[in-house]
């Protein structure tokens, strides 16, 4: 009688184990642009206080990164990775829930994506919206300070370390305040047009009086 009692205790704790179980499952994904962004796809089911995350990587190069994947209706959920470089040729993902520590409690298996330059991908409001201001994670403490490795710094806004720690991302802002001096200085000549130069330099200090 004991034994049977047991056993039926163990069917009911499997059970409720089964039914609150967390599942992450990432759509066959065909191909993603280059130097675009493209979209990915998938049905999780977090717990409360749980995250489904993109983890991505250039294939066989170095650690993943990640992107919080965005919710939809019915239990999906869809993410933007970074615009892939042109080097950038095979992009390994895969899905997983990660609990409030970042500790993941399942996981989905590994796809590689090509990528491609014909690939077309047509991104609405709200994954433009995403695609212009991505936070990207990273899993490894030497991912910080470097850029996400062959993927563009277009759209890159802020990182978040292998501890959790949010900042602005600095490789890319740095090429970014480098970059558009260049661009203002060079815009009157191009096409041929004539316009104001705008530079970040302070104005010229007045000329002193005799």
């Amino acid at each position: 009688m004991r034994t049977r009692t047991f056993l039926a205790a163990g069917l009911l704790f499997a059970g409720a184990f089964a039914a609150d179980a967390q599942t992450v499952s990432v759509e066959r994904t065909g191909c993603l642009p280059t130097e675009e962004n493209g979209v990915v796809r998938a049905t999780a089911s977090p717990a409360a206080g749980q995250t489904p995350r993109l983890y991505f990587r250039w294939k066989e190069h170095e650690d993943f990164y990640w992107v919080t994947m965005e919710p939809e209706a019915g239990g999906r959920f869809w993410a933007v990775p970074p615009k892939p470089e042109q080097r950038n040729e095979n992009v390994e993902i895969y899905g997983a829930i990660v609990d409030a520590a970042g500790k993941a409690v399942a996981r989905s298996e590994v796809q590689i994506v090509k990528v491609t330059s014909d690939c077309r991908v047509q991104l609405n409001a709200k994954e433009r919206g995403v695609a212009e201001n991505l936070t990207v994670g990273e899993t490894s403490p030497k991912q910080q300070g470097k850029k996400v490795m062959a993927f563009l710094c277009d759209g890159v806004v802020t990182r978040v370390n292998s501890e959790g720690v949010r900042r602005s991302d600095e490789v890319c802002r740095a090429c970014v305040i480098a970059w558009w001096p260049r661009k203002a200085l060079l815009g009157p000549i191009a096409a041929g047009f004539v316009g104001i130069v705008v530079t970040d330099e302070g104005p010229e200090p007045s000329p002193s009086r005799p």
